[in-house]
Parts: structure tokens; C-alpha cells; sequence
């Protein structure tokens, strides 16, 4: 067995200017030394101490770190290609234009180092801590990063495409025009994570947390977000003023399902609300194949009020609009010749594929379904209503004659069917306004500034 050099013979070696390649230096003390430039592959430097030490330029390939303490320590341009540095400490170190490629970095220490430009080609860092570190146009392709914490560290214009960072975290980490193509994020924690520019086409951000995250201009062809959630995320371009908005509105067809949409003007009663929405149990009860058609939110305004309504298909949607054109009054003729447009084609959207699509209305705005009385086990509101009997509820109430707007949007926000009952009848928030209802984003929009 190879006995360790002492420090002494180690510096004969540099002084004589003999070779140290595959030289024995376990637990030696090299803290401080200048070894620069010097010739350490294969080396066995486990356990060893090299903190505050210059190794730049150094060619350390499959040399044994294991264990080593390096802690800012200058490794600015080593040559560490396949080394093994299984739980080695690099508190601060430098490794700028350093070649790490295929090395094994499991579970080390890398808080606060300076890793700018560095080759990180294919290498392990599994587990491994770079809080706070500087990766800024580091290549780091292919890499193993799972689990790995990245908080607050920098990867700007860095290459991490097609690496795994399954489970890892990347709170509040700058990643500003970095390459993630191809690269799996699941179940990482990106709260914070300033994502400007980026490149996420074919990314893998399943079950990701992405609260905070700053999102404009990101590239997000063929991205995977199921299970993906945010609280809010950042859409300002600059990242310095707060622009708050929704995943929704960022992946846009990705997150999103067809909307319906219905807006009425004036404020909506209870009794009201509670007979759409007994009318739409009844439709989902009688109408299995569009029973995907669901409610997703009512709002309650003073002035104007809105139903909102998800479905997995356009078709699905506008199959209940056309059942929904006898208990609406006014507007029911304008939604169902708009409906006609839409089966038709002329709208710019393909035909509904359904046959029955629109068989929930006849030409004279009657119905064509069945009504019958809910049986008690499908009242899940309690309300007893015979859906015979909702227009009469209806013609009683103010909603019946109030302007109304419908439209459907398709899961990338394009209009698919829009009808109004007046043509003077404004659907979307003009310039200024103080408030409205938004088809495209699918909210009301409130108090938006003078410009």
C-alpha cells in the first residue's frame, strides 16, 4: 500500500520539478500552498485539506477529492474532468472556466462559489448545496441536479438543457436567459425564481411550485405544467416593478380549458343564479357526452355580473348554450344564430364534430329537451325545481330583460363564439375604462390607470 507523502516531499517533488500524477495525499495539509499549474491526475487527495490553496490551471482529471476540504480555494481553469468529489467542501471556491465534466460532485458543499463559465458537462451535483452560488454561462448540459439546492444562486445565460433537477430547489435563483430545453424541473420549488428569457421548450415543470416567479418572455413550446401551481407569478419585462398575474395567462393553452362565458348587465339575484346553476345540473344529468361542461366562477357586481363555464371541448360548451338560449330572454336569438355560425364553420373554427351539438334548440328558441322534475338525489342544491318551470322563474326577474353578452374561448384564448344582445353592448373593457368584463383573460378588470 501507498504510503502519503509528507508536505516536505511533496515540496521536493515541486522544487525538483518531479511529477505528483497519481501521487498519495490523503489527509495531507495543503492549505495556502501554490500548486498551480501542477500535474495531480489520478492523485489520491481524500480527505485532504486544500483550503485558501492555488490550483489554478491545475490538472486534477480522475483525481480522488473525496471528502477534501477546498474551501476558496482558486481553481480557475483546472482541468477536474471525471474527478470524484463526493462530499468535498467548496465554500467560496472559484471555478471560473473550470472543466467539471463527467465529475462526480454528489453532496458537496458549493455555497457561495463562483462557478461563471465553467463545464459541468454530464456531471453529478446530486444533493449537492450551491446557495447562493455564481453558475452565470456555465455549461452544465445533461447534468444530474436532483434534489440539489440552488437558492439564490445565478445561472444566467447558463446552458442546463436536458439536465435532471427533479426535486431541487431553486428559490429565488436567477436563471435569466438560461437554456432549460429539455430539462426536468418536477416537484421543484421555484418561488421567486427569476425565469426572464428563458428557454423552457420541452421542459419538464410538473408538480412545480412556481409562487412568485418572474415568467415574461420565457419560450415554453411543448412544456409539461401538470400539477404546476403558483399563488401569483411576475409578468413584469423589467423584474423590478411587481406586474402580478396568473400561470393561466402564462402558459395559455397549456393550463387553460375552453371558457363560456355570459355577462349581464346589472346586478343578478340569488334566486336567479340558483336556477342556472339547477339548469346546468339538469344538462350534465341528461347530456353525458357534455357533462365535462362545468362552472368555474360567478361574479357579483352592482353594475354587471358574469358566469364563467369550463369544458374539455368548444363543442361541449356551445351544446349548453344552445340548450341554455330558452331561459336566458333577452339575447337568446342573437346566441343562437352566432351558434349557427360556429357549427357552420364560418367563424374561422372547425365545424362542431357532434352531430347533437346544437339539437338542444330549435329554431324558434324553444328547447328541445326533456324537462322533467330533479329526483332528490339529483338536487344537489335542494332547490325542488322543475326545469319546466325556470323561464317562468326567470320572466319574473330583471334578469330576463337585461343586456347580455355569451361568448366561448378556445383553450389558447381565441374567441370561438361571441353574441351580444345589443350591438352597442361593449364585451370587452374599452380604452380607460374603469371597470369591465375581459373575455380574453377570462376576469373583470378593475381600476385600470389612465395611460
Amino acid at each position: 500500500m501507498t504510503q502519503p507523502l509528507s508536505k516536505g516531499e511533496i515540496l521536493h517533488r515541486l522544487a525538483s520539478g518531479e511529477s505528483l500524477r497519481g501521487a498519495s495525499l490523503v489527509r495531507a495539509d495543503l492549505a495556502g500552498m501554490d500548486l498551480s499549474r501542477v500535474d495531480l491526475t489520478q492523485a489520491n487527495l481524500r480527505m485532504t485539506n486544500l483550503s485558501y490553496t492555488n490550483l489554478s490551471d491545475a490538472r486534477l482529471t480522475n483525481s480522488f477529492l473525496s471528502g477534501a476540504t477546498l474551501n476558496h480555494s482558486n481553481l480557475v481553469g483546472a482541468n477536474l474532468v471525471e474527478a470524484s468529489l463526493i462530499g468535498a467542501m467548496l465554500k467560496g471556491v472559484d471555478l471560473s472556466r473550470a472543466d467539471l465534466s463527467g465529475a462526480d460532485l454528489t453532496g458537496t458543499n458549493l455555497e457561495k462559489a463562483i462557478v461563471e463559465g465553467a463545464y459541468l458537462v454530464g456531471a453529478f451535483l446530486t444533493e449537492a448545496d450551491l446557495t447562493g452560488a455564481n453558475l452565470s454561462s456555465a455549461y452544465v448540459r445533461m447534468a444530474q441536479l436532483s434534489g440539489c439546492n440552488m437558492s439564490d444562486a445565478s445561472f444566467e445565460n447558463a446552458d442546463l438543457s436536458y439536465s435532471d433537477l427533479t426535486g431541487a430547489r431553486l428559490d429565488g435563483t436567477y436563471l435569466v436567459g438560461a437554456n432549460l430545453t429539455g430539462a426536468r424541473l418536477s416537484a421543484c420549488s421555484l418561488a421567486g425564481c427569476d425565469l426572464r428569457n428563458a428557454d423552457l421548450t420541452g421542459a419538464d415543470l410538473s408538480g412545480c411550485n412556481l409562487t412568485g416567479a418572474k415568467l415574461d418572455g420565457i419560450k415554453f413550446a411543448n412544456i409539461k405544467l401538470a400539477d404546476a401551481w403558483a399563488d401569483w407569478v411576475d409578468l413584469s419585462p423589467d423584474g423590478i416593478i411587481s406586474a402580478q398575474g396568473t400561470l393561466e395567462e402564462v402558459f395559455v393553452g397549456i393550463l387553460t380549458r375552453p371558457m363560456g362565458q355570459i355577462f349581464i348587465e346589472g346586478s343578478v339575484t340569488n334566486n336567479v343564479w340558483a336556477a342556472i346553476i339547477a339548469h346546468l345540473c339538469e344538462f350534465q344529468t341528461n347530456h353525458e357526452d357534455y357533462a365535462d361542461v362545468q362552472l368555474k366562477a360567478i361574479h357579483k357586481g352592482m353594475n354587471s355580473s358574469a358566469l364563467y363555464l369550463e369544458a374539455e371541448s368548444e363543442t361541449s360548451l356551445a351544446a349548453y348554450f344552445g340548450a341554455m338560449a330558452e331561459i336566458v330572454g333577452k339575447g337568446s336569438q342573437q346566441l343562437l344564430e352566432k351558434l349557427s355560425v360556429a357549427n357552420s364553420g364560418k367563424n374561422g373554427h372547425k365545424p362542431f364534430s357532434r352531430e347533437a351539438a346544437l339539437s338542444g334548440a330549435s329554431s324558434n328558441g324553444a328547447s328541445t329537451l326533456s324537462f322533467t322534475s330533479f329526483p332528490p338525489m339529483d338536487d344537489p342544491l335542494g332547490l325542488g325545481l322543475a326545469v319546466a318551470s325556470y323561464t317562468e322563474t326567470l320572466q319574473q326577474t330583471t334578469f330576463w330583460n337585461s343586456e347580455k353578452g355569451f361568448a366561448i374561448l378556445t383553450g389558447s384564448r381565441q374567441v370561438f363564439m361571441e353574441a351580444a344582445s345589443s350591438e352597442s353592448l361593449t364585451l370587452r373593457p374599452p380604452h380607460h375604462a374603469a371597470a369591465g368584463l375581459d373575455l380574453i383573460r377570462g376576469q373583470f378588470v378593475k381600476d385600470i390607470p389612465h395611460q
